[in-house]
């Protein structure tokens, strides 16, 4: 068997000509991509080598196992190169493409890519903000203020405040489901709901020292529930907004959502959880009829674009973001929250509860 090595303008097009020329099941030895010469021209793209038989027989003694191998790992190379080129096509294409817009959208730009912001998202909101106004971007104040409104518009929001509205709180273990739902009780205190905190873990008492500490101090009404019946008795019992707190055991979450389809569900998730486990959780309780998310611990997060392509790319609705310990690190948000947090860099912790 001999190799002969063949040149092309490019690599899809060579595999096409030696595919015509020599078969589909020709064997690709090696594939090389030339780079520019110093001149910053080249005569032809790509190298490709195949093997070429001497006699029927050769093939027969020739490692096909080896020659495979080789194969997918140069088929891996270009797939890697083309890729990497794409990816180098489509940056020039948005620098470009930025350069067309007025400043003050340019300056958005490096906010919210600085501030962590998925690169498609912020062009995508910047094209939408241009092809809207045109000139009147040339207005930072008016530029900033469509661009919020975009944004906002994109993130849909949950109604946690509804009088007489109980919630349910469910989530991974230490997502931070109880410091929220004292932090939700500290806020309808505020404006007037006067809540109830009833809190469910069959195995340990867990938070029950802790959310009976705060029933102390605020005087918010505070219950615990070891059993489901016992927590299906507590919550159904009187009238009045009530804020459960579920254990972060996921089978006990299954049956609790299971008994209580009616109420509105709340999933806790800290800021800094990958999408793909986001995903993974929001998958096992796909039954649940979640009605929105808290996400928590936003004080540990550097930025805050992270959270931001977490939001658009999930689609649910959000509930509340909360930060540190303090009772009032927390937001109940609005169509301008995350524009606000994002773009301006103000800080998103409500007062609220303080």
């Amino acid at each position: 068997m001999k190799v002969k090595t063949y040149t092309f303008d490019d690599i899809r097009g060579g595999m096409d000509v030696i595919k015509e020329q020599f078969g589909p099941d020709t064997i690709i030895m090696d594939i090389k991509q030339n780079n520019h010469n110093g001149n910053g021209w080249m005569k032809k793209g790509c190298e490709i080598s195949i093997a070429v038989e001497n006699d029927p027989g050769a093939a027969l003694e020739t490692d096909l196992g080896e020659i495979r191998k080789k194969t997918e790992a140069i088929w891996s190379d270009a797939a890697r190169y083309l890729t990497d080129r794409l990816v180098s096509i489509e940056t020039d294409m948005l620098v470009d493409r930025l350069k067309t817009y007025p400043m003050p959208l340019k300056i958005l730009h490096d906010r919210m890519m600085k501030a962590g912001l998925d690169r498609h998202i912020c062009m995508s909101l910047l094209s939408e903000v241009f092809a809207e106004i045109g000139s009147i971007a040339e207005n930072s104040t008016k530029a900033l203020f469509f661009t919020k409104t975009k944004l906002g518009r994109r993130i849909a929001l949950c109604d946690t405040m509804a009088p007489d509205e109980s919630i349910l709180l469910i989530g991974p273990t230490g997502s931070g489901k109880t410091e929220t739902a004292k932090k939700l009780a500290a806020v309808m205190n505020t404006r007037d709901l006067n809540p109830s905190i009833l809190a469910f873990d069959p195995v340990r008492r867990g938070a029950y020292e802790e959310l009976l500490a705060f029933s102390q101090k605020t005087g918010t009404p505070f219950q615990f529930a070891a059993t489901i019946e016992e927590l299906r008795r507590k919550a159904h019992d009187g009238n009045g907004k009530k804020i459960i707190d579920i254990t972060g055991h996921l089978t006990y979450q299954g049956e609790v959502v299971d008994n209580f389809r009616g109420m509105k569900k709340l999933v806790v998730f800290p800021a800094g959880m990958r999408d793909e486990m986001l995903e993974h959780y929001l998958g096992i309780m796909d039954s649940a009829s979640i009605s929105g998310l808290i996400f928590t611990k936003l004080d540990e997060q550097d930025r805050l674009g992270p959270l931001c392509n977490s939001v658009l790319r999930l689609g649910r609705p959000i509930a509340a973001l909360t930060g540190g310990a303090g009772i009032g690190e927390i937001m109940i948000p609005d169509q301008d929250t995350f524009g606000r947090i994002l773009i301006e860099g103000r800080g998103w912790q409500s007062t609220d509860a303080r």
